[in-house]
């Protein structure tokens, strides 16, 4: 100022001057900045904070405080723009204005909601990779027990299939399809910043079932996996993100590779605190039995098959038209169950602390004697800014399960030997003792299912703890620091008591005690650092972090024979002889570095770019293969941005392209397959050790390349949303356990041998397109729709894998019989059908002794030969025999599509919710069918089909002649078991009405909504069995879409009340 004044001081004219200190003062009162404050609130008057407050043109801006308040200096005559997720954006001009006190109100606009992505938050308008979103609102009418069951139909891309209608069961889920033959196939979850293992197997930790032997398919134990997320209450979650494609997974690196599904729950919103309850009472029943023979049917049957077999029928059977019906098994052991829920919240905030304190309660019957499920949930999230620069905050979780399970999807399942049981067989005595077939019966059912459901002790115990505590510092404008400290454990305890029974044909001599107990923790760290800031039209957000995961895991498993009671039972009560007691631990880590960086110019075009380094513990210390590098981009095209798309956004809107390309990883193994382990053995000599397994110290990381394109774009007015993605995905070096010769391993380290090494091999191929379609009125008229239709829809295929390598997986079916049911080979999907292809039934003698030898059969009618009656088995190599070497493929369980379609309606205080959801294409393998219908044994019922089995005088039917033995070739698996697994399920129907607020108000309540609701109402469908849902035997991809007797899912009848003080 003193250089100028000397300047004026000495400038000639005072014309000059005089014009000169005009010109001064003119940009003086250009650049005089006006200061104003208000208040930004939302319709309901809370105050809102975080809203963003910014001078139009320009990146000067503020944020409101926590009561809502703003100060920001602003030049004259310009223009404040008002921002905040979830609200339409306002601009006012301020002219003279020192005080602007703002309402902002809802945005019906799908694209500004919040997503959460890997390690922060989006607009959903601005995410350039492949996310899809469930709100709590989508969920609320859909009473599961399980989070992971609700997301069924929610989300194109995401394909759902519960695999057991047992309470708590688990539910496998494919992320655009199938990514690994051997490893897990089920997503990452995160659940309030806490990594959860979607695989209930376990296969990177102990890999051991925490209920029953094991998971393998020819075991006793059956469908026996349980829900990771049982411990979670749904009513607790906010909101459901899943994160598809590769480059928005590969920022969670090894862990991504089958898909991320970001659990968030509630918390507390600003206003007066709030009291919230729900309660619901429901009613369960099986909606479809199946047609077994009565004790009519039975008894006729019977002498036929007596006939047949060159037995003397039973007297008791001589005349069948004077019997009555017999026992109804499938009534016996199925119920109406019934359910309770019960749950209370507390939430709300004030002076700058949110928070939601929840405890809930569950109570559920299963339809099948002995299952059902009991949980108790407690959760409180708390946030609180302690600073201006300072926020803490925690989300705490506990939960507790008990468990009755069933055994199911096994030869010694409940429901397969329900369907089994003679119909002249009483569930009870008439002295009230569990009844059994009558001694001298050529055939004896396993079990009293009745008895075995009720008698049998199968418990399972769960005790599991999350939680996750932060603290986040806003180190200067846009940088942010965050510390992260979650855990995760489980305590588990597994009873299982057979209890001692002379029931003359059917015995357990000896009462069977086994007890398992396992727990585990896992423990995860992190620490983020953010930064925003801009410039004119360009904006950038920066992330930098480190992540460390440690887990351990420990067991014991004791088994013990001989009780001298069934009343009471414990280990010390066994006989001392038959009492053993086994153990094992274990623990992983893995250590993380990852960076993101997201830039967006001018809101039109957008790139995402993200990498991570994962250190695993999986793989050899000594080699650099414990070190995995995933990456991912993406870019985004705003095309509706552009300025001469400004004509035509009244016609469509919100036009955006995407493309991405990322890669992650898997490495979920056991322990030390890169390494040799030392087991111990027994022989004369003494105890000793020997190797278990050969080693492998080159094993390393799955890896997955996935390429998607994205289009979405609106109508109507933003009335009509389109979202398309289009994606490859392809899986390479597999984690896979080489099945060798017995004569080079000896059988395995269990039995004393060397088991095969885990190797890297193979390929496979995902293609396919996610569409969702979206549908909502706008307007406060007092009708409103909207509507979500998602389908979804992937082919599978194995490129490449080890020259001459098996992928057959074996079933055992109800005569203890294993028998191979899918197989996998290069060109096509995996977990394929195999089989034998039929054509019909041998009819004629001259035909029967023209066609190819049938299994090396000579033609004849004994046992063991073939003839007339016989099924016609097709000779598909060609070299005119029919053996092993003409299995094919007869089936295939993928879907050529799924769908979810959800229509919301509402009309002044009444609101209706109607949900379809379906799968198209999908074979199922029968074998329910295969046994009901087998006509090889006495004694045993079956489906009233087999009834019509053929004979001289009835030749036009597709089920063969009976013969007397169990695994004659008649009973091979072929087409014939195969079936059409297509169908559409009225999946939820729910009416529901609020109270006038008029009503309501005077008892102190802000809301009081009553409904009724019908879950799985109606399904239409082909198939014969119980449910055309049958998901994977234990999450098994090789293994999917076979009915073993799988317990099927109830129809549910619900009355419940939402109540808000």
């Amino acid at each position: 100022m003193r250089d100028l004044l000397f300047f004026l001081n000495r400038f000639g004219s005072k014309r000059y001057k005089f014009l000169l200190l005009f010109l001064l003062s003119s940009v003086s009162i250009l650049n005089a900045q006006t200061k104003v404050s208000g208040v930004v609130s939302d319709a309901k008057g809370l105050t809102l904070p975080g809203v963003n407050v910014t001078v139009k043109g320009s990146n000067d801006g503020v944020s409101t405080d926590f009561d809502g308040k703003y100060q920001i200096d602003v030049p004259a005559n310009s223009t404040l723009v008002f921002s905040f997720i979830g609200f339409t954006t306002q601009e006012v001009a301020v002219g003279s204005k020192t005080t602007i006190n703002i309402k902002l109100s809802e945005s019906s606009n799908a694209l500004d909601e919040v997503v959460v992505i890997g390690y922060g938050t989006q607009k959903k308008g601005d995410v350039n990779s492949s996310i899809s979103s469930v709100k709590a609102k989508d969920l609320q009418d859909l009473k599961q027990v399980n989070i992971d069951q609700m997301i069924q139909g929610k989300a194109a891309g995401v394909t759902v299939s519960s695999n057991s209608g047992q309470p708590g069961g688990a539910v496998s889920i494919r992320v655009r399809g199938t990514t690994s033959i051997s490893g897990t196939n089920e997503p990452l979850y995160i659940i309030d910043g806490v990594p959860v293992s979607g695989d209930a197997t376990g296969k990177a930790t102990s890999g051991r079932p925490i209920s029953g032997n094991d998971f393998s398919s020819n075991g006793g134990s059956g469908n026996n996996a349980v829900s990771p997320l049982s411990t979670i209450n749904p009513n607790d979650v906010e909101s459901i993100d899943i994160l598809k494609d590769a480059s928005a997974t590969a920022i969670y690196g090894s862990r991504g590779a089958n898909g991320v599904i970001i659990i968030t729950t509630k918390s507390g919103k600003k206003g007066t605190g709030k009291v919230t309850y729900e309660g619901f009472t429901s009613m369960q029943t099986i909606y479809n039995e199946l047609d077994v023979l009565d004790l009519r049917q039975f008894a006729t049957h019977q002498n036929q098959l007596a006939s047949l077999f060159g037995t003397q029928p039973r007297p008791e059977f001589a005349h069948p038209e004077l019997l009555g019906s017999g026992t109804d098994w499938q009534d016996a052991v199925y119920r109406t169950a019934m359910a309770k829920s019960h749950q209370i919240s507390f939430s709300g905030a004030k002076e700058g602390t949110n928070y939601y304190m929840s405890g809930g309660f569950l109570d559920q019957e299963g339809i099948l004697l002995g299952s059902g499920m009991k949980r108790y949930t407690m959760r409180l999230n708390l946030d609180s800014k302690v600073k201006d620069w300072l926020k803490v905050g925690a989300n705490l979780n506990a939960g507790v399960t008990n468990e009755r399970i069933t055994i199911n999807q096994s030869f010694g399942g409940l429901i397969s030997n329900t369907l089994l049981q003679a119909p002249d067989i009483p569930v009870r005595n008439a002295d009230g003792s569990y009844a059994a077939p009558p001694v001298g019966s050529n055939f004896v059912t396993y079990f009293n299912p009745v008895a075995e459901a009720l008698t049998k002790d199968n418990k399972l115990v769960r005790k599991n703890f999350l939680g996750n505590i932060y603290a986040e510092a806003n180190l200067a404008k846009g940088l942010k620091y965050r510390v992260e400290f979650g855990a995760n454990t489980e305590f588990s305890e597994n009873t299982e008591f057979a209890p001692s029974y002379d029931r003359g044909t059917q015995k357990n001599l000896t009462a069977d005690l086994i007890e398992r107990r396992q727990n585990w923790y896992s423990t995860n760290i992190k620490n983020l650092l953010t930064y925003d800031f801009g410039f004119n039209k360009h904006k950038f957000t920066l992330l930098a972090g480190q992540e460390a995961n440690d887990s351990h895991w420990e067991g014991i498993v004791a088994t013990a024979e001989g009780l001298q009671t069934n009343d009471i039972y414990g280990l010390n009560l066994a006989d001392a002889d038959n009492r053993t007691v086994t153990g094992y631990k274990g623990s992983q880590s893995i250590q993380s570095l990852f960076g993101r960086f997201i830039y967006d110019f001018d809101n039109k075009y957008s790139l995402s770019a993200s990498i991570r380094q994962d250190i695993s513990s999986k793989f050899d210390p000594t080699t650099d293969n414990q070190k995995g590098i995933f990456g991912g981009v993406s870019a985004s095209w705003k095309l509706s941005n552009e300025s001469f798309m400004e004509s035509t956004r009244k016609y469509i809107d919100n036009i955006k392209f995407r493309l991405g390309y990322g890669e992650t990883g898997n490495q979920q193994i056991p322990n030390n397959a890169y390494s040799a382990i030392l087991g111990e053995q027994s022989s004369a000599l003494g105890l000793g050790f020997l190797p278990g397994n050969f080693p492998n110290p080159a094993l390393t990381w799955e890896s997955l390349n996935q390429t998607n394109f994205g289009l979405d774009f609106t109508v109507l007015d933003s009335r009509l949303s389109f979202s398309l993605d289009l994606y490859k995905k392809v899986s390479k070096g597999f984690l896979f356990q080489v099945p060798l010769p017995l004569y080079l391993t000896g059988g395995g380290g269990q039995y004393g041998g060397i088991s095969a090494p885990y190797s890297n091999l193979g390929e496979m191929e995902n293609r396919g397109y996610d569409l969702t379609l979206g549908y909502n009125t706008k307007g406060s008229n007092d009708f409103t729709w909207s509507s979500t239709l998602v389908f979804s829809h992937y082919k599978n295929e194995l490129t490449s894998i080890q020259s001459g390598l098996n992928l057959f997986e074996q079933v055992n079916t109800n005569g203890y019989l294993p028998v191979v049911a899918t197989n996998t080979v290069v060109g096509s999907a995996i977990g394929l059908f195999y089989g034998y292809q039929t054509d019909g039934i041998f009819n004629d003698l001259t035909e029967l002794n023209a066609a190819p030898l049938q299994f090396g059969q000579t033609v004849g009618t004994a046992p063991g030969q073939t003839y007339l009656g016989d099924v016609k088995y097709k000779d598909v190599n060609g070299d005119g025999a029919v053996d092993a070497d003409d299995r094919t493929f007869i089936g295939n369980p993928h879907p050529d599509f799924t769908f979810g379609f959800t229509n919301n309606f509402k009309y002044k205080d009444f609101d209706l919710s109607i949900f379809l959801q379906g799968s198209s294409g999908n074979d199922i393998l029968n074998l329910t069918q295969r046994s009901g219908t087998a006509n090889s044994m006495l004694g045993q019922n079956q489906l009233v089909e087999a009834l019509d089995f053929w004979t001289p005088t009835n030749t036009d039917t597709n089920i063969p002649r009976p013969i007397n033995i169990e695994n004659n070739t008649n009973y091979n698996i072929s087409d014939r078991y195969v079936e059409d697994g297509s169908y559409v399920r009225i999946q939820n129907v729910t009416f529901g009405y609020n109270l006038p607020q008029s009503i309501i108000s005077k008892v102190k309540m802000s809301r009081v909504r009553v409904y009724g609701s019908v879950q799985n109402l109606y399904t239409f469908t082909n198939y014969s069995g119980y449910d055309p849902e049958i998901g994977s035997f234990n999450q098994n991809p090789l293994l999917s879409g076979i009915d073993n007797g799988r317990y099927p899912t109830p129809r549910t009848f619900s009355l419940g009340v939402n109540v808000e003080f």
